[in-house]
């Protein structure tokens, strides 16, 4: 899976994003674009909405050419095969395509944008399938895992012509196929365990507002109810109000947070219908609300939630902007190894400015080559006393890094390189070491 990019501002030269690495990383300056196509990159793994994909569906897309059709269809059923090959795939990006440019980013930014870029499936090979139409009832599609070829079994095809629903169905389930579960936590997580029912019930009371006065309404006064916040955020919001009934089983991610923040994140409701307070449980026993409790475990608490309530039980996109922020250099390396813990068996994409996290990784990428190699490194990092995980279950090539120089993107990491370096970072680092070198050395004089 590829994203490409040939405008969407600030970028405005061609790149491409690989969507396949189950570890991503961004980094660069900032209104370099990260946090924007961190964002697109959620709208693309989020639902897809059916009727308006269907009206981005050219009716001759499945053509005679796609179809082979089985004569001995039992009883009324009509049974077609599609060959999956470069030309059908093409063509399902291309569609998939409209749909993001058409509604998906309004959706998302809730603001048009101008914008030029493609989604591609191109090398992803679709696992096996079963489908059946919900809204239409009349078909259903299946696909076998080692088969390259998609069953269509259609009731009534004679009489009726399902042609643009077989072809945007088709389009929804092998992409959905293809799709992790995706969730954005912002760089600002720490505003909202405190404030969430705040922003909420304000946000409520001013609709409220604007539909009391809906005749006073014009184009200058319009601008002050517009959202404040893009569609990831508002998801984010409403899974703190709406979705915190349900904890999943306990799981290694929860654990591993759970050290790190030397306690837990409580959730707690005076009433079925009312919002859940947020609290930090210490381990020694204080149970402390969110506004008093420290900014480490502000940030880090919607994490934990995400662990606890809404992370599924396989095949997650978790998109996380600027992970390391609020924390200590000890507790950023943590963090970083428990988020590759999880993208050994899910996917993540982060976004930073966090020169640790630049170092850790590279030190990471160069144990997994070692690893490669044959060596134990569990017995090395032992011996050596380097303090790492060699529990993670990852490769060099499952990575990949991506530099925003506000104008394009560049690929830092090629699938043959490890051996990368973060250029914005070492320049300020290098800095610095000139800056304490001549100044200690002109006291010395």
């Amino acid at each position: 899976m590829k994203l490409i990019i040939n405008k969407f501002p600030p970028i405005t030269q061609r790149c491409e994003i690989d969507l396949s690495k189950k570890l991503t990383l961004f980094v660069g300056y900032n209104n370099s674009g990260k946090t924007y196509i961190s964002q697109l990159i959620w709208g693309i793994f989020d639902d897809i909405n059916l009727k308006e994909l269907i009206s981005c569906t050219n009716d001759n897309f499945i053509s005679q050419e796609d179809i082979i059709e089985n004569k001995k269809a039992i009883k009324r059923l009509h049974h077609i095969v599609l060959i999956l090959d470069t030309s059908l795939i093409d063509r399902i990006s291309y569609i998939f395509t409209t749909y993001l440019k058409r509604y998906k980013l309004q959706s998302i930014f809730k603001n048009s944008i101008d914008a030029d870029f493609s989604f591609s499936i191109n090398d992803a090979k679709v696992k096996s399938l079963f489908f059946k139409h919900n809204t239409f009832e009349k078909f259903c599609i299946n696909k076998q895992s080692d088969s390259e070829k998609i069953e269509i079994l259609l009731d009534d095809y004679d009489k009726t012509d399902y042609s643009v629903e077989i072809t945007a169905t088709l389009v929804k389930i092998i992409i959905e196929n293809l799709s992790p579960s995706s969730s954005f936590l912002p760089s600002s997580r720490l505003f909202f365990p405190s404030f969430y029912k705040y922003i909420f019930t304000t946000e409520k009371d001013f609709k409220d507002s604007m539909y009391q006065n809906l005749d006073k309404l014009n184009e200058q006064t319009k601008k002050f109810y517009a959202p404040s916040y893009t569609q990831p955020v508002d998801d984010l919001i409403e899974k703190l109000i709406f979705s915190l009934d349900k904890p999943l089983e306990h799981n290694q991610y929860i654990d591993k947070l759970a050290k790190i923040i030397e306690g837990n994140i409580s959730v707690d409701r005076a009433e079925a219908i009312g919002m859940a307070d947020i609290s930090y449980s210490h381990k020694s026993g204080e149970n402390i609300p969110m506004y008093l409790s420290s900014s480490m475990v502000n940030q880090l608490s919607t994490l934990y939630l995400y662990f606890k309530y809404w992370m599924e039980k396989e095949n997650n996109f978790l998109i996380i902007d600027e992970p390391e922020m609020n924390l200590h250099p000890a507790k950023k390396i943590e963090v970083l190894e428990l988020l590759m813990h999880f993208a050994s068996e899910n996917k993540l994409l982060m976004a930073t400015h966090s020169n640790t996290l630049a170092k850790t990784i590279i030190n990471y990428l160069h144990l997994f080559d070692l690893r490669d190699k044959g060596v134990d490194t569990k017995a090395f990092i032992e011996a050596n006393e380097l303090g790492m995980d060699s529990e993670i279950n990852l490769s060099s090539n499952d990575v990949g890094i991506y530099y925003f120089n506000g104008k394009t993107i560049i690929p830092y990491k090629y699938d043959d390189d490890s051996n990368i370096h973060f250029g914005t970072f070492s320049e300020v680092e290098e800095l610095q070491s000139k800056q304490f070198e001549y100044i200690l050395d002109e006291l010395e004089k």
